[in-house]
């Protein structure tokens, strides 16, 4: 029975496609001219990648003409491609901890198209939870602390799905 698993996951991975190679250099969002830069800390690389469904299974699909907009930021690229997407300062001296607003990523071309918004994310608060009560305080107290001091930032990667229209 476990051959038979093995050799069914063999053929399974046989089965996938490998991502499309990017093939042009990274591009880099433009910043809003009506945003302080001061909220700006550094940038962070984002890859755009998208696909449709073809005979019930996801297929990457290129060439896809995509905007990228915010209130803060904005690019047009074809996927698949690099972004470099600001990240901004998190801190109370700007309005909502100095949040971006949502990104939205529109695609379009070849008869498909499709949308994806994006949340930019801050670090995440954790526990250490052997070490008790008060060491879990301590660790949860040091941990928010660093996660309201890093900055927002967008996912690493985004997968647009298109369809016909």
């Amino acid at each position: 029975m476990k051959s038979l698993t093995c050799i069914a996951g063999i053929i399974a991975l046989s089965a996938c496609t490998p991502p499309l190679e990017i093939t042009q250099p990274n591009a880099t969002a433009g910043v809003v001219s009506t945003v302080d830069r001061a909220r700006i800390t550094s940038y962070r690389t984002t890859e755009i990648r998208t696909y449709t469904m073809q005979d019930d299974a996801q297929v990457e699909v290129g060439n896809q003409v995509c905007s990228l907009r915010s209130e803060e930021v904005a690019a047009q690229v074809i996927t698949p491609i690099r972004v470099d997407i600001p990240r901004f300062v998190q801190s109370g001296n700007f309005e909502n901890r100095g949040r971006p607003m949502p990104l939205q990523i529109s695609c379009e071309g070849n008869g498909l198209q499709g949308a994806e918004t994006v949340f930019a994310q801050d670090k995440q608060v954790s526990t250490a939870t052997n070490a008790g009560i008060g060491g879990a305080i301590l660790s949860t107290v040091v941990s928010a602390a660093v996660a309201s001091s890093t900055p927002w930032r967008f996912p690493e990667a985004v997968k647009v799905t298109v369809r016909p229209y």
